[in-house]
């Protein structure tokens, strides 16, 4: 069984996006940054009020980790690369091998 994810397309980069997650609208606004060459999210509510700024994609580590805020999604939202090949999110693979999924199935075979 595969997650869901959301879809990310780095072509349109930067781009925003409307996300309904458990009947909540939240728009993500996605970017890259050269300096770094790192991709980032902004989150927003579905009025467009600002919830997080500069929330960098780490593959296989929760966004918002260790972050208690009643207004971000209930869902763990992870990127990964369900194929195992990616060591780091680069151009080439966001959106393609690694997607940025909804942790929805729970523990794997692994523990986690």
């Amino acid at each position: 069984m595969q997650h869901d994810y959301i879809p990310i397309y780095v072509d349109d980069m930067p781009y925003s996006q409307e996300i309904e997650l458990l009947e909540t609208s939240f728009i993500f606004k996605f970017y890259y940054n050269e300096v770094d060459d790192k991709f980032y999210v902004d989150l927003y509510d579905y009025y467009g009020n600002l919830i997080r700024s500069g929330e960098p994609l780490v593959l296989n580590q929760p966004l918002w980790r260790n972050i208690s805020d009643d207004t971000l999604p209930a869902e763990t939202i992870v990127p990964i690369d369900e194929s195992g090949l990616a060591t780091e999110i680069t151009a080439d693979n966001l959106g393609i091998t690694v997607q940025l999924c909804i942790d929805d199935l729970g523990d794997d075979e692994n523990g986690n």
